[in-house]
């Protein structure tokens, strides 16, 4: 990844480590192409937990359980199961939230902020509400980060209501958990307006044993893929390791982006040694581990590790040749220019797509497209007088890395104006503007949706990756803010969902049910 340093930062610690890698080439496992049904499958983290409460005795609850573990929820998620026995006339909404407050207090949020009135993060709560056989209703409900329109939570209900009306409890329950794996926190990639609907509604054909096999087999391609990359980067840092090291002990401790690098290297060697322990456990795996969803988010988080300490050298080594202008420190400059520039040349297309949506009355879509093409031609000059000065030695590398930090926040308010007047553009409600400003919000803060970098900068490795947002991640996060409104707008409000809770106070947490 990184480039080979010619400075002297390392060259016989690099052969020194050739050996060792050698070992790691041997175990890497490439990326393989997910087939048919799985073309369109997130990259998960994992089912957080299940609790079941069949108080009307109608589930196996070992069927269930075994079914919702091989579900990919996109993001963690708790998953909570409450039965009952009722009648038609019930709210099953309060009659919920009572349950909660009983017997789960953990259901409902705890923040501060809250005062009580939201479903907890993370949660994702069924409720199904027996009043005969084949007759009830079936109620879900959402922590705050898992809410979804009422369109689709129409569409979740819907899943499960063939084998509701069949009294097969059980299996009813396991399709509307699946269909709302698949709504919650979607990937933009995952959309059915993209297309993938045909090849995953093929799954229903394959029943509920089916599913989980299929899925089981897919978690260990993911298992296998993720250990595969997470060892690639680990190979790099080992190979980088001498080189870092030497590389953090000539950082000046008077340089401001200096010490925060500094900073990140106390720990690496330590998280170095963690992560190399964990690669040779995670390769003893038996299948069954690497057949659940437990297995992948291990793996995953290996390789979310692994990736942090490969972009932290990066960012060290390069510093280093910036703050000592070595023979490489030119170079080193324009990989941290890198991602500036790959925003500027995506701009034209951004701007271009904007205009073209917009109609003559959006003078605030124009506008904010206007500022943005105003910027990108500042932004160009500005480069290129950061690297003039850096070249004479007229600026200092600290000050010429805040205003590129200063460009890159520059961008990023300009994306945030245009966001806004596209969204107030689009919506016909507060309701779509929210939902849409739920994933646009979801594609630039959730660390599960930023494209790594294929080297790390300085900036990039020094503040969270939200703290700039790409042209990239904007245009998917709005493509999928659009597809969102018009999938609830498809639903024609006949989703028969009833929302609200009585006599629940101020209670207004995300969620409904209906009947069937």
């Amino acid at each position: 990844m990184h480039q080979p340093q010619s400075t002297g930062l390392s060259s016989v610690a690099v052969a020194a480590r050739r050996t060792v890698a050698a070992g790691f080439a041997a175990t890497l496992l490439m990326a393989s192409v997910i087939p048919g049904a799985y073309a369109a499958a997130a990259e998960p983290d994992t089912l957080e937990s299940i609790t079941v409460d069949d108080t009307a005795n109608v589930l196996n609850e070992d069927k269930l359980r075994d079914a919702i573990e091989g579900l990919d929820f996109n993001e963690p998620t708790k998953v909570a199961v409450y039965t009952r026995n009722g009648e038609y006339s019930d709210d099953i909404n309060t009659k919920t939230l009572d349950f909660a407050r009983s017997s789960h207090s953990e259901w409902i949020s705890d923040k501060p902020e809250d005062y009580g009135d939201y479903w907890a993060d993370g949660y994702f709560i069924i409720t199904l509400s027996v009043e005969g056989q084949g007759d009830g209703q079936v109620g879900t409900y959402f922590g705050e980060d898992r809410k979804v329109s009422e369109g689709q939570m129409g569409s979740i209900h819907e899943a499960g209501y063939e084998d509701f009306n069949a009294g097969r409890w059980s299996d009813g329950v396991i399709a509307v958990a699946e269909r709302g794996s698949k709504i919650m926190n979607r990937p933009w990639y995952q959309h059915p307006a993209l297309g993938w609907t045909v090849g995953l509604g093929g799954l229903g054909a394959l029943g509920t044993v089916g599913i989980t096999a299929a899925v089981r087999a897919h978690n260990r391609k993911r298992f296998s893929q993720a250990l595969g990359e997470g060892t690639e980067h680990l190979t790099r840092v080992t190979l980088d390791l001498d080189a870092t090291e030497l590389a953090a002990s000539t950082l000046p401790a008077d340089a401001a982006h200096a010490t925060v690098l500094a900073s990140r290297f106390a720990n690496f060697s330590a998280d170095y040694r963690v992560v190399f322990s964990e690669r040779q456990e995670l390769e003893a795996t038996t299948k069954k581990l690497r057949s659940r969803s437990v297995g992948v988010l291990r793996a995953k988080d290996f390789l979310s590790t692994a990736q942090t300490l490969d972009l932290t050298d990066d960012a060290i080594i390069d510093a280093a040749s910036l703050y000592t202008r070595d023979a490489n420190w030119e170079a080193a400059w324009r990989r941290q220019i890198a991602p500036l520039l790959e925003d500027l040349n995506a701009l034209p297309e951004l701007t271009e797509n904007s205009t073209d949506a917009a109609e003559d009355g959006d003078e605030e879509v124009r506008a904010s497209v206007a500022a943005l093409n105003s910027f990108a031609a500042q932004a160009r000059n500005q480069l290129q007088r950061l690297g003039d000065e850096l070249k004479s030695e007229s600026i200092e590398v600290d000050d010429a890395l805040d205003a590129l930090s200063d460009l890159r926040v520059q961008l990023t308010e300009k994306l945030d104006a245009l966001a806004n007047a596209q969204i107030v553009t689009y919506a016909k409600s507060p309701e779509e503007e929210e939902e849409m400003r739920t994933e646009l919000k979801r594609s630039r803060y959730d660390a599960t949706n930023q494209r790594p970098r294929a080297v790390g900068t300085i900036l990039d490795v020094s503040y969270p990756a939200a703290m700039y947002w790409s042209v990239g991640s904007y245009s998917t996060g709005y493509s999928q803010a659009v597809s969102s409104v018009d999938s609830s707008r498809s639903s024609g409000g006949s989703s028969g969902v009833s929302q609200g809770y009585s006599g629940g106070g101020s209670f207004s947490g995300a969620g409904g049910s209906s009947h069937f």
